[in-house]
């Protein structure tokens, strides 16, 4: 199964992209699923239809959902409370249980509610040939695809520090009643810490993996695109995943633009997108349209 995220500036095109990518690759055979994680969703504009969080097939092989994030932060919400009541049983004792109620103004939600979403939706879909993302604005995506690494570290830096504690209580364990190693073992925060690292070492090495995993910029012929996608492509090479491709849209048919692309992102294929004045609604505006690429390049 592929993997391929559609990002880029606001406004630049990238639900049309991902749009005719996706019904592309059905009509050629493929099996496509496409969610919109962007919370300004526009999948549903373009197919003419109603869309929502559960897939609906558009023609044979083509899918199309559009998450609802704010469902996603509530879930998340209530999985973390959960997680701390079954944690901390000693809660209710103390009251702490009012206090869950703060962790809605948590930063950083949306972030992971949006990774919640996207894994959701690799798991559940995965018996696909693609799994297309229409991504947020620039800021949240690369937030949200930065996420699982930042909290790998976060996560392993509290593995020591909770290990530290337990090897502390065993010393006073072993002192006050002769025994040594239970905490260790019986731990559920050190467990639950655990499964995390689990969890998003996954996420991290399938954003690594530059064969099943792609990230396409989309763009416009314009200085500030131009400047938020270099900003883009400097920020995922951090992050070790690759730009195999940019999309760039309206092209006009001026190539000193693609040349200069072609120097500031080494070893990305800048794929042309004329300029298109009409509204794409509708199958029979994308059939018109061509792609103007091999599809097959994504199976590389």
């Amino acid at each position: 199964m592929k993997v391929i995220f559609f990002t880029g500036k606001g406004g630049v095109g990238k639900s049309t992209s991902s749009a005719l990518f996706a019904y592309k690759l059905a009509k050629s055979g493929k099996r496509v699923i496409l969610n919109s994680i962007d919370p300004a969703h526009n999948l549903h504009d373009i197919f003419d239809c109603k869309l929502n969080f559960s897939p609906k097939e558009i023609i044979s092989g083509l899918s199309v959902m559009e998450t609802n994030l704010d469902q996603w932060v509530k879930k998340y919400l209530r999985d973390t409370e959960k997680d701390f009541k079954e944690v901390y049983k000693y809660q209710e004792a103390f009251n702490l249980h009012k206090y869950f109620k703060t962790l809605k103004y948590s930063p950083g939600l949306e972030e992971y509610a949006v990774l919640l979403a996207l894994e959701d939706t690799i798991k559940k879909y995965n018996n696909y040939d693609y799994v297309i993302f229409d991504t947020p604005p620039t800021a949240l995506t690369l937030k949200f695809l930065a996420l699982p690494s930042v909290s790998l570290l976060w996560l392993r830096e509290l593995v020591k520090f909770r290990q530290m504690i337990l090897n502390k209580k065993d010393i006073v364990t072993k002192i006050k009643d002769g025994k040594k190693g239970t905490e260790l073992e019986k731990d559920p925060v050190l467990k639950r810490i655990e499964n995390l690292i689990v969890t998003y070492q996954q996420l991290s090495d399938r954003f690594e993996d530059s064969r099943n995993t792609k990230i396409v910029v989309v763009m416009n012929p314009d200085k500030l695109s131009l400047s938020e996608s270099k900003d883009i492509y400097t920020r995922l090479n951090d992050l070790k995943m690759t730009i195999p491709y940019i999309i760039l849209n309206k092209f006009k048919g001026d190539e000193s633009i693609c040349e200069t692309l072609e120097k500031e992102f080494k070893g990305t294929e800048v794929l042309r997108f004329p300029q298109n004045d009409t509204e794409i609604v509708g199958l029979d505006c994308l059939d018109e349209l061509d792609l103007a690429f091999d599809l097959n390049d994504f199976d590389d």
